[in-house]
């Protein structure tokens, strides 16, 4: 009986400047096919605001908006979750800041 990895934790490191996160591949060899995803976004020394995405593919070149822009405006942790989204890969995006480039967005991602 083959043992299937249940759920997949990944993390980034902080981010101080827009652009996409690394892609990863979420459906690998000895795991279940995930298609609940969660995304964790920690912001630190936010000036106004930043605003992140999820963007996720079947092939990992063609990537589509998973969760839209979201706008956050505070340091903290927000968690942006979908339910029953089956893609093979997932790459976050640092889309934009305002008020300043200090910002620290470190991204963590979950599929199960």
């Amino acid at each position: 009986m083959a043992y299937l990895q249940k759920n997949l934790y990944l993390f980034t490191s902080g981010l101080t400047a827009t652009g996409e996160g690394p892609a990863y591949a979420i459906d690998q060899p000895n795991r279940h096919a995930p298609k609940n995803i969660g995304l964790y976004v920690t912001v630190a020394s936010i000036n106004t605001n930043v605003v992140v995405r999820l963007d996720g593919s079947i092939d990992g070149t063609n990537y589509a908006q998973l969760i839209t822009g979201q706008t956050i405006t505070g340091n903290g942790t927000q968690y942006y979750g979908l339910a029953n989204t089956p893609v093979k890969y997932v790459k976050p995006v640092f889309v934009s800041e305002g008020g300043g480039t200090s910002a620290v967005v470190t991204f963590g991602l979950v599929a199960n």
